[in-house]
């Protein structure tokens, strides 16, 4: 999109056509600029939301394994291991997206209808129900949680582009176009004044054979 002086016509017609150019591009690093700002407070939104379910999620993840832990120690791993067995292994998660400023950006939800129930019996330890509670309240949090950090690194993605382009404008394209018209102009300039002399001589021409005819006749 850079403009090269060397391979454009120093014409009025150019000079023109690059003039509108070069303030149409304005008028988009304007608008990349603007989208760079709201890219920034959409980042700064969801960070502060990730931060916030990052610490609850932490909080509540240290509950689970504490509960696990102690369920554990209550039951005896080779119990715990069979409880786990007993529930079948599945989980169906939803996967949509959803749009950011001209973004896509992940969303996900869970089927909390494919949780799988371990099978665990009237007299088990209090703490191990406790703990898969908690971890099935959880999963909805972590699937949020993950939702923040894709859409985050989607949208500093697009961050980056957007700044990339806004320097290709600053430091590449419009420099050319201002190169190319400040050329245009200079060579323009340069025939004016050649036109210009060049009628002053022959002006200069007429008025000394005006002269000569004068003296002739007199």
């Amino acid at each position: 999109m850079a403009v090269d002086p060397r391979k454009v016509l120093p014409t009025k017609i150019n000079l023109i056509r690059l003039r509108r150019e070069y303030l149409m591009i304005k008028r988009i690093r304007g608008v990349m600029e603007e989208k760079r700002e709201v890219l920034l407070h959409y980042i700064k939104s969801a960070a502060e939301e990730y931060n916030r379910y990052q610490e609850e999620v932490f909080k509540t993840i240290g509950e689970v394994f504490t509960n696990y832990y102690l369920g554990v120690a209550a039951e005896g791993a080779e119990r715990v291991r069979l409880y786990a067995e007993s529930a079948p292994e599945s989980l169906d998660v939803d996967v949509g997206t959803r749009i950011l400023f001209a973004v896509r950006t992940p969303t996900f939800n869970l089927d909390r209808s494919s949780l799988a129930t371990p099978a665990l019996p009237g007299g088990a330890h209090p703490r191990l129900s406790l703990a898969y509670r908690q971890a099935r309240d959880l999963l909805p949090k972590l699937l949020k949680l993950l939702e923040y950090d894709e859409s985050i690194r989607l949208l500093i993605e697009e961050l980056r582009e957007t700044q990339r382009l806004i320097n290709a404008m600053d430091y590449v394209i419009l420099p050319s176009y201002e190169n190319a018209m400040k050329f245009i102009r200079s060579v323009l300039e340069e025939r004016m004044r050649e036109d210009f002399m060049r009628l002053k001589m022959l002006k200069r021409k007429f008025e000394q054979r005006a002269e000569a005819e004068a003296a002739a006749r007199g």
